[in-house]
């Protein structure tokens, strides 16, 4: 009796294995999805949201549209996502902030940013740069850190929030470089930079289109970028890493994740036209103006991986930075 029941578990384990997808994971997509952008109309991610957007209804067969949830830095909409059927109607443009940081950032979270996700892919990745205001003595990254060791506690760093990416950013700076740098958030980046310019604060790490035209301007001299390549908006400028801080790298991230539970067909799926959109060359075009760069996971379980890294990295800085969870 019990070979014979082993006999049929063993034939059950076998057919399991070999068994076709859910016909609903084989017909999907058969109406529009949703791709829900946690941050308001007009920024970068509602950008990177709108191309993905376009290309994978071309793709998938199906409209994709976007609906702006913003909110608690990125916590509302994301969580809309977290608590959506699992049926690849619905799916979530995910970052750097909203799954890698505010777990640490936040005392508790109504989703788990591990648990409640199937991630899919990165879209793009954007390197940072570090820009000092021309008034400060050094041009070049090892300039400035002899400029701050000698001036310990009176150079001060802007960015567009506690706990912010740029904030991160300049964070990772500091504990690489081993230097007593101020930080100051401000209500958004554009009123740091202001400051930059100004010469109320001495250097910023920021996005590169952000500072761009005042770099061209000659009101901000940059030092150096976080990407671990040089970038081409910048083809002139180092990286920090090159510049005498081997391994620094940072750079922003969005992607694309599906509620947990989401079938891997649906989700291989959009991987694969998600893959294949940011291949075009008018896709890489309109990244590449924005100071962006096209970077899709090898697979979904590399995003996975990379988020589960990232969260990790950044909750060990903000430990180490003091930063309090609110």
């Amino acid at each position: 009796m019990l070979r014979s029941l082993a006999a049929i578990l063993t034939v059950a384990a076998a057919s399991a294995l070999v068994a076709p997808q859910p016909a609903h994971a084989e017909a999907w997509p058969t109406k529009p999805i949703r791709l829900v952008v946690p941050y308001t109309a007009g920024g970068s991610s509602d950008f990177v949201a709108r191309v993905m957007a376009q290309k994978l209804s071309e793709e998938l067969g199906q409209t994709v549209t976007v609906d702006n949830k913003p909110g608690v830095a990125g916590i509302v909409g994301t969580d809309i996502v977290a608590k959506s059927p699992p049926d690849g109607y619905t799916l979530s443009l995910v970052g750097m902030t909203t799954l890698a940081a505010n777990p640490s950032l936040y005392k508790s979270l109504p989703y788990d940013s591990i648990k409640d996700f199937a991630p899919i892919s990165v879209a793009i990745v954007s390197p940072l740069v570090l820009v000092v205001n021309p008034e400060v003595p050094a041009k070049t990254v090892q300039e400035l850190i002899a400029y701050a060791k000698a001036n310990p506690g009176k150079v001060n760093f802007g960015s567009a929030g506690v706990g912010n990416t740029l904030h991160l950013a300049g964070e990772l700076f500091k504990s690489k470089a081993g230097i007593d740098i101020v930080h100051i958030p401000y209500k958004g980046a554009s009123a740091a930079m202001n400051d930059l310019i100004g010469g109320r604060i001495q250097m910023m790490i920021d996005l590169i289109q952000t500072p761009l035209a005042n770099i061209q301007a000659g009101k901000l001299r940059p030092l150096g970028v976080t990407s671990t390549t040089r970038v081409p908006q910048l083809p002139q400028v180092p990286t920090i890493a090159e510049s005498g801080l081997p391994g620094f790298e940072f750079a922003t991230w969005i992607g694309i994740a599906a509620p947990a539970g989401t079938p891997k067909a649906i989700v291989d799926r959009i991987h694969q036209a998600m893959v294949k959109a940011l291949a075009m060359p008018d896709v890489k075009e309109a990244f590449a103006k924005q100071g962006m760069v096209p970077a899709p996971s090898a697979s979904p379980e590399a995003f996975a991986e990379q988020i589960k890294s990232e969260k990790a990295r950044i909750a060990e800085l903000v430990k180490n930075a003091g930063i309090k969870p609110e």
